[in-house]
């Protein structure tokens, strides 16, 4: 004969059974600081939250590729610097050398003075260089993923001053010559546009870090209200659970007593 199960009963253990998961729940949320701990609990949040920390790594990501570009501006730019620096000594050079007071020894001393720091801008525009990329001798780019999305990049030339420089006559230059002055200058105005250029690109690049930057606080933050224990809640509800808990364990073993009262007054 099948024994049923009172109504009554399952209904308890069925509400007991809900009680303790929801205390096991809140204290997963409690421990872990996470409110959202598997999908059964929030399955729309967690989409949105696992949305929300792919764009953050992206983000964060794309942040260390800016600098990424920004150091390399910032060593192509040094090396502008060393020769912009290089150029004006050798200006005064030339100027001092067409003095007419001066004689032939006296040039030869000044010409190797230029040759020496001629020589020194070629070294300088050679060890321009990011990662074994050359930034001052190769014409071409570099791409640099700035943003989570596919499309979001940015290039940061990079520019053959040397073979610019050679072309104009620097490299070969008489510092005594009439002509050396508009060489000098011409070299320098270049010098100048492939200064520009670099800074252009490193505002570009600072200005994308600052927006990231934003955009991740923002998102963190948004993710932090979805995804993270709101711990007063959680201890309120716990704290409701484990009462509603002891009342009904209290009020079962009541209800067993009272039956085994009318039992044991059957019986009798």
């Amino acid at each position: 004969m099948a024994i049923e199960l009172n109504p009554s009963i399952s209904s308890n253990v069925s509400a007991f059974n809900q009680l303790q998961n929801r205390i096991e729940d809140n204290q997963k949320q409690l421990s872990s600081g996470q409110r959202i701990n598997d999908a059964a609990v929030d399955p729309a949040g967690l989409q949105v939250l696992i949305d929300f920390q792919s764009q953050i790594l992206g983000n964060n990501t794309a942040i260390r590729n800016s600098l990424d570009g920004v150091s390399a501006i910032q060593i192509a730019e040094g090396g502008i610097s060393q020769v912009t620096d290089s150029l004006q000594q050798i200006r005064e050079l030339s100027i001092q050398a067409q003095n007419g007071i001066l004689n032939d020894q006296d040039r030869a001393t000044l010409q190797n003075q230029a040759d020496a720091l001629l020589e020194g801008i070629q070294d300088s525009l050679g060890q321009a260089t990011f990662n074994g990329q050359s930034l001052l001798t190769e014409e071409g780019e570099l791409q640099l993923q700035t943003g989570a999305d596919s499309e979001e990049t940015q290039q940061v030339g990079t520019f053959d001053v040397e073979s610019q420089l050679n072309d104009l006559g620097l490299f070969s230059l008489d510092i005594t010559s009439p002509d050396s002055l508009n060489i000098l200058d011409q070299a320098q105005d270049f010098i100048n546009t492939v200064s520009g250029e670099f800074g252009a690109a490193q505002n570009r690049l600072d200005s994308t870090i600052d927006r990231l930057s934003g955009n991740t606080v923002n998102e963190a933050a948004a993710a932090s209200r979805i995804g993270d224990t709101d711990y007063a809640l959680a201890v309120s509800e716990r704290t409701n659970a484990l009462i509603q808990q002891e009342v009904g364990i209290a009020i079962q073993a009541q209800a067993n007593a009272s039956r085994g009262i009318v039992l044991n007054l059957l019986g009798t």
